[in-house]
């Protein structure tokens, strides 16, 4: 299948949801599509661009079969990190499962979204102190990042508070 991939970007789907991957390219037969592909194969989803910006979502009218386009698009994804020298993405839900364990996964965006007034580096620092002082009986959860971010860094600036909520809207 002979595909002009024009964008590949990387998304995550919550704080535990399982990745995927978003590309933009064009199918001589069809125009312009995109896809989603999530980490575990076979998840596969394909739609026609200008339909979907007339609002098209509708099975049978604007379906593409997944399973004909995956392979050209996993080479895609493959071939992106690849060149540019990344990891080969790794399923950790699989991983996981296959271990028979569990973990939830913190990010610093997580902290960005109720700190919006620290930097990426101090966000991190925050991501590392709760690990260090993790407390099974409570876990790692939006109050203990608030605690810890405080606790490092002070009260939030109250001149950023409205950043948070208007990250929170879009």
């Amino acid at each position: 299948m002979k595909l002009s991939i024009e964008n590949i970007q990387r998304h995550r789907n919550g704080i535990s949801g399982a990745p995927f991957n978003v590309l933009l390219f064009r199918d001589p037969d069809e125009g312009c599509m995109v896809g989603i592909v999530f980490d575990q194969e076979y998840h596969v989803a394909i739609f026609n661009l200008d339909k979907l910006a007339q609002g098209d979502i509708a099975f049978g009218s604007n379906s593409w079969r997944g399973d004909r386009y995956e392979p050209a698009l996993r080479r895609a994804i493959n071939n992106q990190n690849e060149v540019e020298g990344e990891p080969l993405p790794i399923d950790l839900h699989q991983l996981h499962a296959e271990r028979k364990e569990i973990a939830n996964v913190w990010m610093i965006e997580d902290v960005l979204s109720i700190r919006p007034d620290l930097t990426e580096e101090q966000a991190w620092e925050v991501l590392q102190v709760a690990e260090r002082r993790h407390d099974a009986t409570i876990g790692i959860n939006w109050d203990v990042l608030h605690y810890h971010a405080q606790s490092l860094f002070g009260e939030l600036d109250p001149s950023k508070a409205n950043d948070s909520s208007q990250k929170e809207e879009n």
